[in-house]
């Protein structure tokens, strides 16, 4: 290309050419996140497990999940409600400070709470529900919601993607 007479928008054109050459020779990482839909679900406290499965009672992983030392357990227990239950609701461990139960809108309407849309933790002023195990059951003041949509990604991976807990995304879904 004889760049003493090329005009600018010719001369503009060959080098991005040259630039998007240059930087496709480079592997560029992955935008890509594996998606999944959490179903129904609880997390239990020390307290809730030792009523519900017996003292001392340990939770038995099933399966891991996406995130570093989180799994499904074996366990599983009913909610009561006052229209209805949904039985065999998996568990899921570690176990934390305090119990809480995610379910889905229509869960809420078959059992009979209106759960708000919530980060997970934020508990204060939810409907409460019945949980039963196989050694007992827990009437739980406050602890049902529909989990607020959001992502779990290890640090790694927040790192390679720029973002920062509690950030709100734009994610694209192919297919």
């Amino acid at each position: 290309m004889d760049l003493t007479t090329s005009d600018n928008s010719t001369l503009a054109a060959y080098v991005t050419k040259l630039v998007m050459d240059e930087l496709a020779k480079y592997e560029q990482p992955s935008r890509k996140v594996k998606v999944g839909v959490s179903n129904r679900h609880i997390h239990l406290d020390r307290t809730a497990m030792d009523v519900l499965f017996g003292r001392d009672s340990e939770l038995r992983p099933k399966k891991k999940l996406g995130q570093p030392g989180q799994f499904a357990a074996e366990e599983t227990v009913t909610l009561r409600g006052s229209r209805g239950e949904l039985k065999r609701v998996r568990v899921l461990g570690p176990l934390r400070a305090q119990t809480q139960v995610e379910i889905c809108v229509t869960d809420g309407f078959a059992v009979g709470v209106k759960p708000p849309v919530r980060e997970s933790g934020q508990l204060e002023g939810t409907p409460g529900i019945e949980v039963i195990g196989p050694k007992g059951s827990v009437v739980l003041e406050e602890g049902v919601i529909v989990a607020l949509r959001h992502i779990h990604m290890h640090t790694d991976d927040a790192k390679r993607f720029g973002v920062k807990n509690g950030q709100i995304v734009k994610v694209k879904v192919g297919g």
